[in-house]
């Protein structure tokens, strides 16, 4: 999706999977991602209406190994928290439909 959107995935975790109750999804965007383009990715790829998006830094996780070199786990990266208006939900690993012209 690089290129088309500012959204890298859905983020699929136990937590995550609680939040879509409340009408409430977790995406990975790309780092130079803003709210205003994460609103208008969503509502242009899975046709729904934003209330919110809230962002968060996701900081790198590292440990020290061997004498003290330090070993990442996992690099930074950016998350997006999204709600969604009214009582509307969706499946955030389709698309979607593309209407034919």
């Amino acid at each position: 999706m690089r290129g088309l959107s500012t959204i890298i995935g859905p983020v699929m975790t136990e937590k995550s999977s609680r939040q879509q109750e409340a009408k409430r999804y977790v995406f990975n965007v790309q780092k130079d991602a803003t709210k205003i383009g994460v609103k208008h990715d969503i509502k242009k790829l899975y046709g729904v209406d934003v209330a919110e998006v809230k962002m968060m830094i996701v900081p790198k996780k590292e440990r020290l190994v061997k004498r003290g070199y330090p070993m990442i786990k996992r690099p930074m990266h950016k998350k997006a928290i999204v709600s969604i208006k009214g009582n509307k939900s969706f499946d955030p690993n389709k698309f979607k439909e593309a209407k034919p012209k």
